[in-house]
């Protein structure tokens, strides 16, 4: 007979995403224990996520699980971040979630993993999946995030206090350097015989950057026009499979299932005017340049903060298939719900150059707490 299971965990939303945080005390279990409690509790795989607590999408269906970090590592806090696919019964463990990470320093905060300081408390992060370290400075008022502030973000209606998320030397992340391929271009061959030209560049994340003229698309186009177009999304999965195998993270072939969120594969264009998710209408001179990007098979909704620090990164490099910056050390990203800023911080003395630090704004906020609930089925 199966038993109720109750895990403690409470609902943050982190910059444009929103997802479950655990004390890794609470999830005592082997990784694929792990796994088939996640997935249960998002309700996956079912687009719907109807029977879990997921939102449908990828920008609603992701965990981290905190801990103090261990003796030597330089770090208050350890993080472990879970991507869980929506519709297949996979969890992605491969690499970093930038907009989650912003609500890690709120959870240190305000369970003792740290000792908060007023009026900014600085938490020192180290990320499980990949080892890169991130300091976040969080307001502070009577131990808890102080929440109210003028500082907006794209995609989250109103404003609130500002989190700045510092990314540490955050090239390489996959081991492999800032290019894994070696190269600040590659051609990728199609079964067709279509050619495309990329940037693979690795800053926070491995992501692949195709120009979005070379898929047939203009750069400005919404999510759901991203995905409503099957040969495009064909296309780009494509180029991402071939790409996984050249820079060793899995076969071309099985790379969809055994690692569907890395790499991260993006669009880029110059910039040009553009219509909003919310309606609004953003200038060229706004931005930089365009971006879009697919996340678990799907045309995000905003954009990443790690692809956005992969595509500052890119856009510095000499080389790469990105649109350069008007200045150094700012890159502007129009992306679906408007415009994100990353501050880059780069030492062009290096061979190749070298990412010093990469730091973003953004929001979070804690919107529950409790406990999931589900039968103790998943640990047999």
């Amino acid at each position: 007979m199966d038993r109720s299971l109750a895990i403690p965990c409470r609902l943050y939303r982190g910059g444009t995403s929103r997802g479950l945080f655990f004390h890794d005390l609470d999830l005592p279990f082997p990784p694929d224990v792990r796994e088939r409690i996640l997935l249960r509790v998002f309700g996956s795989p079912d687009a719907r996520q109807i029977d879990g607590v997921g939102g449908g999408s990828a920008q609603t269906s992701k965990a981290m699980i905190l801990g103090p970090a261990g003796e030597g590592e330089d770090a208050d806090v350890a993080m472990l971040f879970a991507e869980v696919s929506v519709n297949r019964p996979i969890v992605d463990w491969g690499g970093n979630c930038g907009n989650m990470s912003s609500a890690v320093g709120v959870f240190a905060v305000e369970t003792g993993l740290v000792v908060p300081q007023e009026p900014e408390t600085l938490v020192r992060i180290v990320s499980r999946n990949t080892g890169l370290r991130v300091r976040a400075r969080i307001p502070v008022r009577d131990g808890a995030l102080r929440s109210e502030g003028d500082y907006h973000i794209p995609g989250v209606p109103g404003t609130a206090a500002r989190i700045d998320l510092e990314w540490l030397a955050p090239g390489g992340s996959a081991g492999k350097g800032l290019f894994p391929t070696g190269n600040p271009r590659d051609e990728i061959e199609l079964a067709d015989g279509m050619a495309v030209s990329v940037s693979v560049v690795d800053a926070a994340n491995p992501v692949v950057f195709c120009e979005a003229s070379s898929v047939g698309l203009s750069g400005t186009e919404l999510p759901a026009e991203i995905d409503a177009r099957a040969d495009v999304m064909q296309k780009l999965e494509a180029v991402r499979c071939i790409a996984a195998e050249r820079i060793g993270i899995a076969p071309r072939e099985l790379a969809s299932k055994k690692s569907p969120g890395l790499p991260k594969i993006a669009v880029v264009a110059p910039r040009a005017p553009y219509r909003t998710s919310r309606g609004t209408d953003e200038p060229a001179e706004s931005h930089d340049l365009l971006a879009r990007m697919m996340a678990m098979g799907a045309a995000h909704r905003s954009f990443s903060v790690t692809t956005a620090i992969a595509t500052a990164a890119a856009a510095s490099l000499p080389g790469t298939i990105v649109p350069r910056p008007s200045t150094d050390g700012r890159v502007r990203l129009g992306h679906p719900y408007g415009v994100m800023d990353v501050g880059i911080v780069m030492d062009s003395s290096s061979v190749p150059p070298r990412v010093v630090s990469a730091t973003v704004g953004r929001t979070a906020r804690l919107l529950m707490s409790g406990y999931v609930h589900l039968t103790d089925e998943v640990l047999r």
